[in-house]
């Protein structure tokens, strides 16, 4: 899969916009396009996104002599005159751009539709009007709610259980809505549990993975929501890059379509405690307590139509990602 990336880009230069850029996916995808050689324009109003991680892509441009192969922006997708400037002339877009948290999203729900649905029918709009070629954007296994068939087929959504997951159906609705109105193609990537390096560990919403593992750094407990039993389809952050340049490869039949973006497997969050001790020793030390009001309870990608439609093929296991991580949370923390 990797070869075949770094075959198709090989030799031509095309300009990307990634939305989001200092956070998470958006620093690790621009870091990306920037080893592929790719011209890329970032914009992020930090929100979540972290100052740390543009000036880590700014060292990196400067290193490879790529610094004029990327551009920061910092600015707010929530007003459309920003949305309209930095589409312009830009071949496709990375809309990576997002409040991600489900118990964040009960608390402030006004703050998450402007923030995921606002901004996202600005970018998608302006894109439209500047004639990207394909709209590529961050959806969420949150948008399967209360469907219990495991695994989550694309076809086969549920209910939303929450804020965050009602914004990103709506995301996909009006993305078909702007491809049978207008004729502008779409990619949708439901992520599922995404991790990795530039994953933030210090937010009071952090991700499990970064959450656990610092606090296994700093010798502290770590809270489990729930029994434990719960189970998440983590994928590594590398594969997650490898599918979002794999959708700007696509060549099929133009349309509107989402995929899972997951590894394909479960597992629970007692068997994540199982790999942890495996790195760390047993006597890591950690508690349950209460679920967490709007989680899905139990998460698996079926990654089937992802596979046959955009060549997706995870590399990463569990444990392989977890090593790469930890080498990342391990230099962080000893700064």
């Amino acid at each position: 899969m990797d070869k075949i990336i770094k075959d198709r880009f090989k030799g031509e230069k095309l300009r990307f916009l990634v939305t989001g850029v200092a956070g998470f996916v958006g620093t690790n995808l621009t870091l990306r396009l920037l080893e592929l050689g790719q011209s890329v324009t970032g914009i992020d109003n930090f929100i979540t996104g972290r100052i740390s991680n543009i000036e880590h892509i700014n060292a990196f441009a400067r290193e490879n002599n790529k610094d004029a192969d990327f551009k920061f922006i910092r600015g707010d997708l929530t007003d459309l005159e920003t949305c309209k400037n930095v589409t312009e002339g830009i071949d496709y877009v990375f809309h990576e751009a997002a409040i991600a948290s489900v118990p964040w999203s009960l608390k402030e729900p006004e703050l998450f539709h402007s923030n995921n649905d606002t901004a996202f029918f600005h970018i998608l709009n302006a894109s439209r009007l500047s004639g990207v070629k394909r709209f590529i954007y961050a959806s969420s296994s949150a948008v399967y709610g209360s469907n219990l068939n495991m695994p989550s087929v694309e076809e086969n959504t549920g209910d939303p259980l929450s804020i965050y997951g009602a914004a990103k159906f709506a995301d996909e609705i009006y993305a078909k809505a702007f491809f049978n109105s207008f004729g502008f193609e779409s990619i949708g990537l439901r992520y599922f549990n995404i991790y990795g390096g530039f994953q933030d560990p210090y937010s009071a919403y952090a991700a499990v993975i970064p959450t656990w593992i610092k606090k296994i750094l700093q010798n502290e407990s770590f809270a489990v929501n729930g029994d434990g039993t719960t189970t998440r389809d983590f994928c590594y952050i590398d594969d997650v890059a490898a599918l979002n340049l794999l959708a700007v490869m696509y060549t099929g039949e133009k349309k509107a379509a989402v995929y899972n973006a997951g590894s394909g497997k479960s597992v629970s969050l007692n068997e994540l405690i199982g790999v942890l001790k495996d790195f760390f020793g047993s006597d890591i030390k950690y508690t349950y307590g209460p679920f967490r009001d709007g989680d899905i309870r139990f998460s698996e990608s079926d990654i089937t139509k992802a596979k046959a439609e955009l060549g997706f093929n995870p590399r990463f296991s569990l444990n392989e990602g977890l090593r790469l991580s930890l080498d990342y949370y391990t230099g962080l923390f000893k700064k």
